[in-house]
């Protein structure tokens, strides 16, 4: 926080700027392409309406380099500064990178706020798999298919040119290559040898298997306290729609008991939703290896399952929590 000089003639300007909170507008702008795309809008009017698609991440990006809107971006700064005020230590793990928006955004606000956290970046680098034997969802495959990867499948290299293009600072920051779940494994091990937690883990692996992967992976090691966010949530759709990556965590949280008051969801942006780790569970992890090693990952849905109807009454509970 920095102070105007006095005897400029404006009072506007002893007022005190929050030249970080300044940068990151600029930088989510940036990101998101909305000061490029919005910025010659010729008439209010229609300035206004071209920032309200980029607020909530709306149109796909010809020229941003995150798909996600101001409030997710917004979101993530705001989950890291109530861990630091919550003295919740910690890294921060995003698990789906694309061209790296979201991860350079986040290592921005590490930067400018002074946090001590590592960033690990866990992508396949090369787009998304089919449905995989076994899987709880094979009805997935619109992700797999070659259009659709061709977006999807961003390089290592672009998302290193991206944090470079905008000036952010890789020192600290970690690339995880290969499909969730071939590299959290060894990941999880890494972290666990060490005692490292988690303060923030970020979801954007879209599908069903893609999100078990990092959750029965990454989830316990999330420091009591901390957050998770859940980037493809579809806070107003059905479960058996698009949304694998919601039917996922509702399934996790049935089986381990944290569909509870305790763990509230709470909205963003109709899109993604986030909540707060309020304790540690024990994880069904050898079930879950032994779902990857026999391709059957039946032990993994609740009993009975959950249907669009038990969604309803989640979310009106969630939604009168606030």
């Amino acid at each position: 926080m920095i102070q105007a000089e006095s005897g400029i003639g404006h009072d506007a300007l002893h007022a005190p700027v929050d030249v970080e909170a300044a940068y990151l507008r600029m930088l989510a702008g940036l990101l998101t392409s909305s000061s490029l795309m919005c910025e010659a809008a010729v008439t209010q009017a229609k300035y206004l309406t071209c920032m309200r698609m980029y607020i909530m991440g709306g149109p796909w990006p010809k020229l941003g380099t995150t798909m996600a809107g101001h409030k997710r971006l917004q979101n993530v700064a705001t989950l890291l500064l109530n861990a630091r005020s919550a003295d919740v230590a910690g890294s921060y793990v995003e698990c789906g990178v694309w061209r790296g928006g979201m991860s350079i955004f986040a290592k921005a606000v590490i930067e400018v706020y002074q946090m001590q956290r590592r960033v690990y970046l866990c992508d396949s680098f090369q787009g998304l798999p089919p449905p995989r034997s076994g899987s709880l969802r094979p009805d997935e495959t619109i992700y797999a298919s070659k259009s659709l990867n061709a977006t999807l499948a961003k390089g290592e290299d672009t998302v290193t040119r991206n944090f470079y293009r905008f000036g952010v600072s890789m020192e600290g920051v970690r690339m995880v290559p290969g499909y969730f779940v071939d590299s959290l494994p060894g990941l999880r091990a890494e972290l666990k040898g060490r005692g490292e937690r988690l303060a923030l883990l970020r979801l954007d692996g879209d599908m069903y298997d893609s999100t078990i992967d990092i959750l029965y992976n990454l989830y316990d090691l999330v420091e009591v306290g901390g957050f998770i966010i859940v980037d493809d949530f579809g806070w107003h759709e059905d479960l058996m729609e698009s949304w694998g990556a919601k039917d996922a965590v509702l399934d996790f949280r049935a089986v381990h008991g944290i569909e509870d008051d305790a763990h509230i969801f709470h909205n963003i942006d109709d899109a993604g939703a986030w909540f707060r780790k309020a304790r540690n569970v024990e994880i069904r992890h050898h079930q879950y290896k032994r779902g990857v090693k026999d391709g059957n990952y039946s032990a993994l849905r609740p009993m009975p399952l959950l249907t669009a109807k038990d969604y309803a009454r989640l979310r009106h509970k969630w939604d009168r929590a606030g």
